[in-house]
């Protein structure tokens, strides 16, 4: 699995829009890139001027044939433009890409949530990583005994993993914030068929 974080790159005025949450739907081609991004993956925003950053939550996304097309069907207040209208839209569209890669590939609108507290590990200072951690293996530490007991009723591992992290969130990610929660709860449901492993290093770890 590809883990690696995405990045959507703005010119300055754009990505200002953003952190004032008057953008919150990004114009792109619908090509393989576009098309990676997938609702609930946090991307990071980048500054093309100064390279400052900031995260955002997939929430959505628009796939329409043109950016005429588009634009008469979306919210206008999503896009982050003044004034906004097509043809300010396509002439800047058209500085990234081509009237005729638009024909090609059609285009997409990425709806997103700005998280403007959203830190990732390598980002954070030391004490705010200890905190994070702690929260962590105190959530695996409260669940352990709760999921054993769910896979025990169960026919499958995996079903029964899963069942436990749908009906028990806040117990196994305690202490973790809302934006890391819902990573880490995809991150480990794309991991659920290499559950084995996990479940008997846990068990190992009750048997100490």
């Amino acid at each position: 699995m590809e883990n690696k974080m995405k990045h959507i790159i703005l010119k300055k005025d754009r990505f200002a829009k953003v952190k004032s949450g008057e953008m919150t739907c990004w114009l792109t081609l619908n090509d393989d890139y576009a098309q990676s991004i997938r609702v609930g993956e946090i991307v990071c925003i980048v500054n093309d001027n100064t390279s400052e950053t900031c995260y955002a939550r997939i929430n959505g996304y628009y796939v329409y044939s043109s950016f005429d097309e588009l634009y008469n069907k979306v919210n206008k207040s999503e896009l982050g433009y003044d004034k906004p209208n097509i043809e300010t839209i396509k002439s800047q569209m058209y500085l990234q890409c081509t009237p005729e890669s638009e024909q090609q590939h059609g285009v997409r609108g990425i709806k997103f949530e700005y998280l403007p507290d959203y830190k990732r590990l390598e980002d954070m200072t030391e004490s705010e990583a200890q905190a994070y951690l702690q929260g962590m293996i105190k959530g695996v530490q409260k669940a352990r005994k709760q999921l054993f007991r769910t896979l025990e009723k169960t026919d499958g591992m995996a079903t029964g993993l899963a069942r436990f992290i749908q009906n028990n969130p806040e117990i196994f990610f305690d202490g973790i914030s809302e934006t890391d929660n819902d990573m880490l709860k995809y991150l480990l449901s794309e991991s659920i068929k290499n559950m084995q492993t996990l479940l008997d290093t846990i068990q190992e770890q009750e048997d100490k």
